[in-house]
């Protein structure tokens, strides 16, 4: 697998890690996500801290927590 670029597009971060788009962004709310936005008025992301903080976060609902049925 090619090394992904520095910077990339929240639709390309999500792609990479096989995320929602919506699940970057709440990242990014949240600060745990390095942004800027290019000349064009678009947001990227560090492309370094997607790879680091995605194996840190589960995925699912959390243990315990009572279905909505």
């Amino acid at each position: 697998m090619p090394e992904p670029k520095e910077w990339m597009t929240v639709k390309e971060a999500a792609a990479l890690i096989g995320r929602h788009v919506s699940q970057v962004y709440r990242w990014i709310d949240a600060g745990r996500l390095t942004t800027r936005v290019r000349a064009d008025g678009v947001t990227v992301v560090l492309s370094k801290a997607v790879l680091r903080i995605e194996p840190s976060v589960r995925r699912g609902r959390p243990r315990g927590s009572i279905s909505q049925r």
